[in-house]
Protein backbone atom coordinates (compact mmCIF):
# COMPACT_ATOMS: atom_id res chain seq x y z
CA UNK A 1 0.00 0.00 0.00
CA UNK A 2 1.42 3.53 -0.63
CA UNK A 3 1.55 6.10 2.05
CA UNK A 4 -0.40 8.29 0.96
CA UNK A 5 -3.04 5.53 0.79
CA UNK A 6 -2.07 4.40 4.28
CA UNK A 7 -2.55 8.21 5.40
CA UNK A 8 -5.90 8.24 3.54
CA UNK A 9 -7.08 4.50 5.34
CA UNK A 10 -6.03 6.26 9.02
CA UNK A 11 -8.31 9.47 8.31
CA UNK A 12 -10.79 6.88 7.50
CA UNK A 13 -10.27 5.24 10.74
CA UNK A 14 -9.79 7.84 12.29
CA UNK A 15 -13.07 9.59 11.66
CA UNK A 16 -15.29 6.32 11.83
CA UNK A 17 -13.92 5.74 15.61
CA UNK A 18 -14.26 9.53 16.38
CA UNK A 19 -17.84 9.46 15.10
CA UNK A 20 -19.12 6.15 16.25
CA UNK A 21 -19.75 6.77 20.23
CA UNK A 22 -21.20 10.14 19.75
CA UNK A 23 -25.08 9.84 20.26
CA UNK A 24 -26.22 13.55 21.19
CA UNK A 25 -27.41 13.59 17.41
CA UNK A 26 -28.69 10.57 16.67
CA UNK A 27 -27.22 7.19 16.15
CA UNK A 28 -29.22 7.29 12.54
CA UNK A 29 -27.74 11.15 11.23
CA UNK A 30 -24.84 11.48 9.20
CA UNK A 31 -21.68 13.59 9.11
CA UNK A 32 -20.71 16.41 6.32
CA UNK A 33 -17.64 18.28 5.40
CA UNK A 34 -16.08 20.38 2.76
CA UNK A 35 -12.74 21.92 2.45
CA UNK A 36 -12.87 25.14 0.48
CA UNK A 37 -9.12 26.66 -0.36
CA UNK A 38 -9.48 30.53 -0.49
CA UNK A 39 -6.32 31.32 -1.82
CA UNK A 40 -6.84 35.20 -1.69
CA UNK A 41 -7.37 35.12 1.63
CA UNK A 42 -4.55 32.73 2.64
CA UNK A 43 -6.78 30.13 4.07
CA UNK A 44 -8.70 26.86 4.12
CA UNK A 45 -12.41 27.28 4.81
CA UNK A 46 -14.06 24.07 6.49
CA UNK A 47 -17.81 24.03 6.83
CA UNK A 48 -19.19 21.24 8.52
CA UNK A 49 -22.97 19.79 8.68
CA UNK A 50 -24.25 18.05 11.48
CA UNK A 51 -28.16 16.50 11.58
CA UNK A 52 -29.91 16.83 14.57
CA UNK A 53 -33.28 15.93 15.30
CA UNK A 54 -35.39 18.56 14.80
CA UNK A 55 -37.94 17.59 17.63
CA UNK A 56 -35.05 17.61 20.51
CA UNK A 57 -35.12 20.80 21.71
CA UNK A 58 -32.72 21.67 24.08
CA UNK A 59 -30.41 24.31 25.26
CA UNK A 60 -27.09 22.80 24.84
CA UNK A 61 -27.86 20.64 21.29
CA UNK A 62 -25.70 23.01 19.06
CA UNK A 63 -22.66 22.84 22.28
CA UNK A 64 -23.03 19.18 22.16
CA UNK A 65 -22.81 19.02 18.19
CA UNK A 66 -20.05 21.28 18.19
CA UNK A 67 -17.64 19.34 20.51
CA UNK A 68 -18.17 16.74 18.37
CA UNK A 69 -16.64 18.54 15.43
CA UNK A 70 -14.31 19.61 17.44
CA UNK A 71 -12.91 16.13 18.09
CA UNK A 72 -12.45 15.83 14.26
CA UNK A 73 -10.77 19.10 13.60
CA UNK A 74 -7.49 18.21 13.29
CA UNK A 75 -8.26 15.05 11.25
CA UNK A 76 -11.27 16.85 8.55
CA UNK A 77 -8.46 19.65 8.51
CA UNK A 78 -4.93 17.47 7.49
CA UNK A 79 -7.13 15.40 5.28
CA UNK A 80 -8.63 18.27 3.33
CA UNK A 81 -5.57 20.22 2.63
CA UNK A 82 -3.42 16.96 1.32
CA UNK A 83 -5.22 17.87 -2.56
CA UNK A 84 -3.61 21.17 -2.31
CA UNK A 85 -0.71 22.21 -4.70
CA UNK A 86 2.30 23.15 -2.75
CA UNK A 87 4.50 23.26 -5.45
CA UNK A 88 4.83 22.67 -9.68
CA UNK A 89 5.78 18.69 -8.71
CA UNK A 90 3.89 17.76 -5.47
CA UNK A 91 0.48 18.57 -3.64
CA UNK A 92 0.29 18.44 0.18
CA UNK A 93 -0.19 14.77 0.30
CA UNK A 94 2.48 14.17 -2.14
CA UNK A 95 5.14 15.57 -0.52
CA UNK A 96 3.83 13.99 2.89
CA UNK A 97 4.41 10.73 1.27
CA UNK A 98 7.67 11.23 0.55
CA UNK A 99 8.27 12.55 4.14
CA UNK A 100 5.86 11.21 6.68
CA UNK A 101 7.14 13.19 9.50
CA UNK A 102 5.24 16.25 8.20
CA UNK A 103 2.47 14.47 8.71
CA UNK A 104 2.12 15.04 12.60
CA UNK A 105 3.46 18.56 11.81
CA UNK A 106 0.69 19.60 9.78
CA UNK A 107 -1.83 17.45 11.86
CA UNK A 108 -0.53 19.67 15.06
CA UNK A 109 -0.65 22.63 12.63
CA UNK A 110 -4.20 22.68 11.95
CA UNK A 111 -5.58 21.83 15.90
CA UNK A 112 -3.52 25.12 16.85
CA UNK A 113 -4.36 27.27 13.92
CA UNK A 114 -8.16 26.76 13.18
CA UNK A 115 -10.08 29.75 14.05
CA UNK A 116 -14.18 29.13 14.00
CA UNK A 117 -15.95 31.77 12.03
CA UNK A 118 -18.92 30.93 12.49
CA UNK A 119 -22.14 28.54 14.54
CA UNK A 120 -25.60 28.43 14.04
CA UNK A 121 -28.81 26.51 13.53
CA UNK A 122 -30.72 25.67 9.94
CA UNK A 123 -33.63 27.17 9.81
CA UNK A 124 -36.05 24.29 10.35
CA UNK A 125 -33.76 23.42 13.16
CA UNK A 126 -32.49 20.10 11.56
CA UNK A 127 -28.72 20.67 11.23
CA UNK A 128 -26.00 22.40 12.62
CA UNK A 129 -23.55 24.13 10.76
CA UNK A 130 -20.18 25.49 11.65
CA UNK A 131 -17.50 27.71 9.78
CA UNK A 132 -13.76 27.27 10.58
CA UNK A 133 -10.76 28.74 9.13
CA UNK A 134 -7.16 27.44 9.00
CA UNK A 135 -4.61 29.89 7.82
CA UNK A 136 -2.52 29.33 5.44
CA UNK A 137 0.34 31.71 6.86
CA UNK A 138 1.51 32.80 10.42
CA UNK A 139 2.49 31.12 13.61
CA UNK A 140 0.72 27.69 12.94
CA UNK A 141 -0.23 28.59 8.98
CA UNK A 142 -0.10 25.33 6.72
CA UNK A 143 2.69 26.66 4.98
CA UNK A 144 5.26 27.06 8.20
CA UNK A 145 5.26 22.80 7.90
CA UNK A 146 7.34 22.94 4.35
CA UNK A 147 9.58 25.59 5.68
CA UNK A 148 13.02 23.98 6.52
CA UNK A 149 15.55 26.51 5.09
CA UNK A 150 17.01 28.48 7.90
CA UNK A 151 18.37 31.47 5.84
CA UNK A 152 17.58 31.96 2.14
CA UNK A 153 20.12 31.16 -0.81
CA UNK A 154 21.23 34.43 -2.41
CA UNK A 155 19.58 35.62 -5.87
CA UNK A 156 22.17 35.96 -8.49
CA UNK A 157 22.76 39.96 -10.10
CA UNK A 158 22.53 40.94 -13.64
CA UNK A 159 26.01 41.94 -14.61
CA UNK A 160 26.10 45.31 -16.66
CA UNK A 161 23.96 48.27 -16.66
CA UNK A 162 20.24 47.78 -17.02
CA UNK A 163 17.99 51.04 -16.84
CA UNK A 164 15.91 49.79 -13.94
CA UNK A 165 14.49 51.69 -10.37
CA UNK A 166 13.73 50.10 -6.60
CA UNK A 167 10.00 48.83 -6.68
CA UNK A 168 7.99 48.56 -3.66
CA UNK A 169 6.87 44.73 -4.82
CA UNK A 170 6.23 42.72 -7.46
CA UNK A 171 2.62 42.12 -9.53
CA UNK A 172 2.41 39.85 -12.40
CA UNK A 173 -1.15 39.16 -14.53
CA UNK A 174 -1.27 35.75 -15.38
CA UNK A 175 -5.07 35.09 -16.40
CA UNK A 176 -6.17 33.39 -19.65
CA UNK A 177 -4.79 30.35 -21.19
CA UNK A 178 -0.56 31.16 -21.23
CA UNK A 179 1.90 28.81 -23.19
CA UNK A 180 2.37 25.76 -21.33
CA UNK A 181 6.65 25.09 -21.53
CA UNK A 182 6.88 21.91 -22.72
CA UNK A 183 3.85 21.26 -23.74
CA UNK A 184 2.18 21.83 -26.37
CA UNK A 185 -1.04 23.38 -25.09
CA UNK A 186 -1.87 26.41 -23.69
CA UNK A 187 -3.06 25.88 -19.97
CA UNK A 188 -4.40 28.35 -16.66
CA UNK A 189 -2.05 29.44 -14.28
CA UNK A 190 -2.77 27.60 -11.08
CA UNK A 191 -2.19 28.86 -7.30
CA UNK A 192 0.26 26.96 -5.37
CA UNK A 193 1.90 27.47 -1.62
CA UNK A 194 5.22 27.84 -3.55
CA UNK A 195 5.58 28.60 -6.67
CA UNK A 196 9.06 29.28 -9.06
CA UNK A 197 9.02 31.99 -11.68
CA UNK A 198 11.59 31.69 -14.65
CA UNK A 199 12.77 34.25 -17.36
CA UNK A 200 12.39 33.23 -21.59
CA UNK A 201 15.36 31.11 -21.01
CA UNK A 202 13.98 28.54 -18.70
CA UNK A 203 16.46 30.03 -15.80
CA UNK A 204 15.49 29.74 -12.51
CA UNK A 205 14.59 33.39 -11.03
CA UNK A 206 13.20 32.92 -7.69
CA UNK A 207 12.55 29.65 -5.77
CA UNK A 208 11.30 29.03 -2.10
CA UNK A 209 14.43 28.52 -0.72
CA UNK A 210 15.59 32.30 -2.24
CA UNK A 211 13.21 33.92 -0.11
CA UNK A 212 13.38 34.53 3.82
CA UNK A 213 12.09 31.87 5.78
CA UNK A 214 10.09 34.69 8.50
CA UNK A 215 8.66 36.22 5.20
CA UNK A 216 7.62 32.62 4.51
CA UNK A 217 6.09 31.58 7.35
CA UNK A 218 4.54 35.07 8.04
CA UNK A 219 2.89 36.04 4.82
CA UNK A 220 3.85 33.09 2.61
CA UNK A 221 5.28 33.20 -0.82
CA UNK A 222 3.13 35.51 -2.74
CA UNK A 223 -0.37 36.31 -2.81
CA UNK A 224 -3.20 35.22 -4.98
CA UNK A 225 -5.75 38.01 -6.52
CA UNK A 226 -8.48 37.09 -8.87
CA UNK A 227 -9.83 40.57 -9.08
CA UNK A 228 -6.88 42.96 -9.64
CA UNK A 229 -4.70 44.77 -7.17
CA UNK A 230 -7.09 45.32 -4.31
CA UNK A 231 -6.38 47.89 -1.53
CA UNK A 232 -5.64 45.10 0.81
CA UNK A 233 -2.61 44.18 -1.71
CA UNK A 234 -0.94 47.81 -1.21
CA UNK A 235 0.39 46.81 2.00
CA UNK A 236 2.02 43.63 0.56
CA UNK A 237 3.21 44.89 -2.99
CA UNK A 238 3.58 48.68 -1.82
CA UNK A 239 2.87 51.61 -3.70
CA UNK A 240 5.20 51.65 -6.65
CA UNK A 241 5.39 48.02 -7.73
CA UNK A 242 6.73 46.74 -11.05
CA UNK A 243 3.53 45.44 -13.06
CA UNK A 244 4.21 42.73 -15.85
CA UNK A 245 2.41 40.06 -17.49
CA UNK A 246 3.53 36.20 -17.48
CA UNK A 247 5.07 34.87 -20.45
CA UNK A 248 3.68 31.12 -19.76
CA UNK A 249 3.10 28.62 -17.28
CA UNK A 250 5.20 25.71 -16.56
CA UNK A 251 5.29 22.54 -14.26
CA UNK A 252 3.63 19.26 -13.76
CA UNK A 253 0.67 21.20 -11.78
CA UNK A 254 1.11 24.37 -14.10
CA UNK A 255 2.34 26.74 -10.81
CA UNK A 256 5.25 28.31 -12.24
CA UNK A 257 5.08 31.64 -14.10
CA UNK A 258 7.68 32.89 -16.82
CA UNK A 259 8.22 36.36 -16.98
CA UNK A 260 9.96 38.35 -19.66
CA UNK A 261 13.98 38.71 -19.73
CA UNK A 262 13.48 42.84 -19.50
CA UNK A 263 11.17 42.24 -16.61
CA UNK A 264 13.89 39.67 -14.90
CA UNK A 265 16.96 42.24 -15.40
CA UNK A 266 14.84 44.82 -14.09
CA UNK A 267 14.00 42.67 -10.67
CA UNK A 268 17.73 41.45 -10.52
CA UNK A 269 20.05 44.11 -11.11
CA UNK A 270 19.58 46.01 -8.00
CA UNK A 271 20.00 45.16 -4.99
CA UNK A 272 16.90 46.38 -3.71
CA UNK A 273 14.52 44.80 -5.56
CA UNK A 274 16.34 41.56 -5.16
CA UNK A 275 15.31 41.72 -1.35
CA UNK A 276 11.87 42.99 -1.80
CA UNK A 277 11.68 39.59 -4.08
CA UNK A 278 13.47 37.78 -0.88
CA UNK A 279 11.02 39.59 1.39
CA UNK A 280 7.70 37.73 -0.93
CA UNK A 281 6.19 41.53 -1.58
CA UNK A 282 4.71 39.11 -4.50
CA UNK A 283 1.41 39.35 -5.69
CA UNK A 284 -0.18 37.32 -8.79
CA UNK A 285 -3.50 38.38 -11.06
CA UNK A 286 -4.93 35.15 -11.54
CA UNK A 287 -8.51 33.65 -12.97
CA UNK A 288 -11.10 32.75 -10.78
CA UNK A 289 -11.44 28.87 -9.68
CA UNK A 290 -14.45 28.74 -12.38
CA UNK A 291 -13.02 30.08 -15.38
CA UNK A 292 -10.26 27.77 -15.63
Amino acid sequence: MKRADALRLLTLLALLCLLAPVPSVGDHDSFFWEGIPDWPQGALILITTTPVDPGEVRPDLRYRAQQRIERLLPVLLTDAVLPLRLDSLHTVGERIEEDDRLFQALSDAAAAGVVEESSSLSRDLGEVRIRYRFPFHGPSGLASVFVSHSRPFPLEPVLGFVPSRPFTGLVIYARGELPAHGKDTREHAQPAFFPKLYDEQMSLVLAAENCSPEALRRDGMVAYSYTGERTVDLERVGAFPLRTVARGVFGKNSTDLILSDEAVRQLLSLEANRRMLQGCRILIVLDPPEAR
